[in-house]
């Protein structure tokens, strides 16, 4: 690894970002740099008392001046990199919305200036995301609606993706679902030259007992691949709630429920959610777009793609998803124990019909 790893971490508020890195932090050593807590010295320094409570107030109030601090807490952060070897994580939001106008937290110059060799981008559903919110000192006392997070956290994803692009070459760009564990951020700091694969197979309608197996197979090849799955991001269930609970009201007539109930599965457990079918039908539409642009910028980051399809009945997405893998160049590599179609074949580098056989061949090139 290179003496010195810069990393741009953002997120909208919400996600847990800032915890997320504090787990990490008590198992790898890295040097971290709060952006706000640097913001918050500044403005002391000139007679300004900022919290997480005022400050987009202040914001709103005088941007010059909050610009002016920003910058200067960014010139000391760079300075203390400077001066330093490691690794050094800068953590925060890009995107904010606040009384209806929108803030960036970071400017081209500014980010051209760290000269980052990585950003990560942490991202959670949105009906987590606004739980927390609802807990939070700072957000509390605003009532978001599901549409208003997830173009929230669309203008995130593609302003930090954006900024990444303005290098040449590109930066590197990685989508984190905080919902997998801390080895997997470690991995994508500390172990940079370890192979990304993103793992593409089936969701809808699939069984717990079916996403075992997914993890049972994903945990054999992870110690040779840092392993990006799509299931992580678990705004899949609110969309297929939605979906069924509307067809079920077009097939018998009737008015949709104005309440429905979510069951999303969590690492930590099931957790259920009743939400306002006026919110989620607002949100629907942003959010079909985003689960498959979130899907395509993860594979964009990958070297490889392995679709995972045990059934016979073909999915449309992992369908989606190797053809568009193709068409960035990545290799494909399917499990299929069935006589594929020639289209599924024709989008495959290698097939195996094979689970066993696979499995050692990728582990294999891994090496």
């Amino acid at each position: 690894m290179a003496k010195k790893t810069v990393v741009i971490c953002t997120s909208q508020p919400g996600t847990g970002r800032d915890l997320y890195l504090q787990k990490l932090r008590k198992k790898r050593d890295f040097l971290y740099y709060h952006l706000f807590e640097y913001i918050v010295d500044e403005a002391e320094k000139e007679g300004y008392a900022l919290s997480t409570q005022n400050v987009l107030d202040f914001y709103d109030s005088k941007p010059a001046k909050l610009e002016s601090f920003r910058s200067k807490a960014l010139a000391k952060i760079i300075q203390e990199i400077q001066e330093k070897d490691g690794i050094h994580v800068i953590s925060t939001p890009y995107h904010f919305e606040w009384k209806g106008k929108s803030y960036t937290g970071l400017k081209e110059d500014e980010v051209k200036a760290l000269d980052p060799d990585l950003f990560l981008v942490i991202i959670d559903d949105i009906v987590r995301v606004k739980d927390r919110l609802k807990k939070d000192p700072q957000w509390g006392e605003h009532k978001f609606t599901l549409v208003q997070l997830a173009q929230w956290r669309r203008d995130e994803i593609l302003g930090v993706y954006g900024l990444s692009r303005r290098f040449t070459p590109y930066k590197e760009f990685f989508l984190v679902a905080q919902e997998n564990e801390i080895e997997f951020l470690e991995e994508l700091i500390f172990m940079r030259n370890k192979r990304k694969v993103y793992l593409s197979h089936p969701i809808t309608g699939e069984s717990t007992d079916f996403f075992k197996k997914i993890q049972r197979f994903s945990s054999i090849l992870q110690p040779y691949y840092t392993i990006f799955d799509p299931y992580m991001i678990k705004d899949w269930e609110m969309v297929e709630t939605w979906r069924n609970v509307r067809n079920k009201a077009i097939r018998e007539g009737k008015e949709t429920p104005k309440k429905i109930r979510v069951s999303i599965d969590y690492a930590e457990g099931k957790k259920d959610y009743e939400l306002d079918s006026w919110d989620i039908e607002a949100a629907i539409k942003n959010l079909r777009a985003q689960v498959i642009d979130i899907d395509y910028k993860i594979i964009e980051s990958c070297n490889s793609i392995i679709a995972y399809h045990p059934r016979e009945q073909l999915s449309a997405g992992v369908m989606c998803e190797m053809v568009y893998s193709m068409s960035l160049a990545k290799f494909v590599y399917a499990y299929y124990p069935y006589e594929p179609s020639p289209f599924f074949e024709w989008y495959t580098t290698k097939i195996f019909s094979d689970e066993k056989k696979m499995i050692k061949y990728l582990i294999d090139i891994g090496k």
